[in-house]
């Protein structure tokens, strides 16, 4: 009995089973190849990846559930989304978290309350040396954001 293929739709859910640890790789007339075997809705299906989304799954293995997401975000471009399910979590893949960006807001807020820091270390107004207060402030900034960091 031949093996049913999934065929992902747009903006649509599909919360699959992996049966294996790794896909099956192999090439083609159409180029490589990513053939991965799932478990969905109690049927065993199988999925042809893109190299892209193979990147994504190849970080979980046999007994884990994800929710593999075709998402439009211009018309006619999609992007892979992969999603853990049941507490699954995904192998380490070797690249680190990006570090959270802030906006331009928040780096404003951050700059205000450093400087009144950097003010109140200072002791009183009258004698303020604004290069040391620049300092402390771009000291207390680096800090915040995490970079050049002593220990």
């Amino acid at each position: 009995m031949e093996q049913t293929q999934l065929k992902i739709k747009a903006n649509t859910d599909n919360i699959v089973r992996f049966l294996y640890d790794k896909p099956v790789d192999g090439t083609n007339s159409y180029g490589d190849y990513h053939r991965y075997s799932f478990e969905m809705n109690g049927e065993e299906v199988g999925f042809f990846a893109t190299d892209n989304l193979n990147e994504k799954l190849k970080n979980f293995s046999k007994g884990d559930s994800v929710n593999i997401r075709k998402e439009e975000y211009e018309p006619n471009k999609f992007g892979w989304n992969v999603i853990p399910q049941d507490g699954t979590t995904p192998k380490n893949s070797g690249v680190a978290p990006a570090a959270p960006k802030s906006d331009d807001r928040t780096a404003d807020i951050h700059r205000q309350v450093c400087l009144k820091l950097a003010v109140q270390s200072m002791g009183t107004p009258e004698t303020l040396d604004y290069g040391v207060v620049k300092q402390r402030m771009d000291g207390l900034l680096n800090v915040l954001d995490g970079e050049n960091l002593p220990f």
